[in-house]
């Protein structure tokens, strides 16, 4: 059986590194690491805008229903159910 890929993984490996050179710029704005121009910041930005719509747009591990699943709104009207039964007996 092959692994299914994660399709968020790259968009949280690069947000990971976007918010890293922030805080390395803002904790050394007086020194050479704080000389990292905003375009950078901006680039790494807008990249990981471009890797999210990408997870966004195309997934890659949607399964569909297993047979005989109804599926979360299912179970929901089940509780729903079984709370009012519950409270009609008391």
């Amino acid at each position: 059986m092959q692994r299914q890929r994660d399709p968020w993984e790259p968009f949280r490996l690069w947000l990971a590194l976007t918010i890293g050179l922030y805080a390395v710029r803002a904790s050394f704005a007086w020194t050479w690491p704080g000389a990292i121009p905003g375009w950078v910041l901006l680039a790494m930005v807008l990249g990981g805008l471009a890797l999210a719509s990408r997870a966004l747009l195309f997934p890659g591990r949607v399964t569909p229903y297993r047979e005989g699943d109804a599926g979360w709104w299912a179970d929901l009207r089940d509780d729903w159910r079984l709370w009012w039964r519950r409270r009609g007996r008391n």
